[in-house]
């Protein structure tokens, strides 16, 4: 079940009802729209009939809405941006409580990455610079003639 706020179940119920009287007007099936635009029948039934249970996520209805319109020629994008997204819960302050948690998590994951980030750079660094060069092997060459 989704959670809408009251803003956002009045603007779905007046949006549902605008799409369903435009299909009427054009007597288009629900279920032409549907093959047309790969959404279920039901889930645009549900779109129309602001049927909360039968619906996913606010963006998702969002993006329902934008191409169902456009499938009836109307301007989706527009119709889409008047049902707003991201509303705030007032009573959710479980949610506000994880929410100061997930920052903190981060911070040590961050530490880890950049403490990796420099080992593998200076071991990187002592390798390249540890390796014989040529003119070191060349030295190591005389040094060991000269000692003979």
């Amino acid at each position: 079940m989704t959670l809408l706020s009251e803003v956002q179940l009045e603007q779905l119920k007046q949006i549902g009802t605008y799409l369903r009287q435009a299909r009427q007007e054009k007597s288009i099936l629900i279920e032409k729209i549907a093959a047309q635009i790969l959404i279920r029948s039901t889930l645009l039934q549900a779109l129309e009939e602001a049927q909360l249970e039968e619906l996913p996520e606010p963006i998702f209805i969002q993006g329902f809405i934008r191409r169902y319109a456009d499938a009836l020629g109307l301007d989706g994008n527009t119709l889409a941006n008047t049902f707003v997204t991201n509303t705030f819960h007032q009573s959710s302050s479980h949610n506000d409580k994880n929410l100061g948690k997930r920052t903190n998590i981060f911070t040590p994951i961050f530490i880890i990455y950049m403490l990796l980030l420099a080992s593998a750079s200076f071991g990187l660094f002592y390798i390249l610079n540890s390796q014989p060069t040529s003119e070191s092997i060349a030295e190591g060459e005389k040094l060991t003639i000269n000692s003979q």
